[in-house]
């Protein structure tokens, strides 16, 4: 699902290059209508393989190291809602609340679960933060954009309560125990850079794009873990390709739609100029993602040892988060 996830990520930094530097809509909206086809296809393979069951959603939900994964759903329609509003704002707004409660629902009992010892063992990971912390965030933009800011501050108040108190729990297991985290977990690492892109994103939305001081300190984050996920970068490399590297493709796409928002924010020389940089150079990844997932693909479906392959990729925490 984070194939889904980061294609619709990119649809938002081009839509906000559309608004900033007259970018084509066009590929906003391409890259939304593939991400929305890939989350029909995949939600109803889920299905079809027992997620309708009640239980089997509360199993998955209690499983130690996936049970965030769920979150991906409500979060994709929240954001493909948060696009369409410009063609039908009416209908935008009540797929937003349907996937908004959705996400809140999951958020809600991932966490009784997990302060009830639900966890374990299981070694913490930013991967955590995906339904407590960037879920609000994002939920808080795009009620800013439906035009319902009341539902934009509470989002924006859970996000931020959960990211200090969460988040300090995470990256202080993760300062103890990081070594010990296994090798296909790492590139979750990544994920560091969501809360403070989305959360920065939630703000200059809610602002108009206006940045002020408190926008000026999420850019400061959001540089500051680039910065930590760059020297990381050698520890979350794989020895080879698998659909698991597309837990890097949201981290990247919401850091450059805050980066794009924040430097139309600044207006200094040559930003669109820079704008136009990372917008390419963000692309170009995600077009050798869609390459190597697509080689990766087609080498499953032809090549010695598909069924022993696909049986480790299910169980690869970064491959089964995403």
């Amino acid at each position: 699902m984070s194939i889904s996830l980061g294609t619709a990520g990119l649809g938002g930094a081009w839509q906000s290059a559309s608004a900033t530097v007259s970018a084509p809509g066009s590929v906003s909206d391409a890259f939304f209508a593939l991400s929305s086809l890939l989350w029909l296809v995949l939600l109803a393979r889920y299905l079809r393989h027992g997620g309708w069951h009640w239980r089997n959603i509360l199993d998955d939900l209690r499983h130690p190291g996936q049970g965030f994964a769920l979150a991906y759903v409500p979060i994709v329609g929240m954001l493909t809602a948060g696009h369409v509003s410009e063609y039908n704002l009416d209908g935008a707004r009540w797929a937003y609340a349907l996937f908004a409660a959705t996400a809140a629902v999951i958020a809600a009992r991932l966490l009784a679960h997990w302060v009830t010892g639900g966890l374990g063992s299981a070694p913490l990971h930013p991967g955590y933060l995906l339904p407590v912390v960037s879920a609000p965030f994002i939920s808080s933009s795009v009620a800013s954009n439906l035009h319902l800011p009341e539902v934009a501050a509470a989002t924006f108040a859970v996000g931020i309560l959960y990211w200090l108190a969460f988040g300090t729990v995470v990256l202080g297991s993760l300062v103890a125990n990081g070594g010990s985290m296994p090798a296909p977990a790492r590139p979750t690492l990544t994920v560091l850079t969501i809360p403070p892109a989305t959360g920065g994103l939630a703000w200059t939305a809610a602002h108009h794009g206006v940045l002020d001081p408190v926008g000026y300190g999420f850019a400061g984050l959001v540089f500051f873990t680039l910065l930590i996920i760059a020297f990381l970068l050698p520890e979350v490399r794989q020895q080879s390709f698998h659909y698991g590297y597309w837990v890097f493709s949201f981290p990247a796409a919401a850091s450059a739609n805050f980066l794009i928002r924040w430097l139309a924010g600044t207006d200094m020389r040559g930003w669109e100029t820079c704008s136009w940089l990372l917008l390419s150079v963000v692309n170009a990844a995600f077009g050798l993602l869609y390459a190597a997932t697509l080689r990766h693909a087609l080498r499953k479906r032809t090549g010695p040892g598909r069924e022993q392959q696909a049986t480790a990729e299910a169980t690869t925490p970064a491959g089964t988060a995403g």
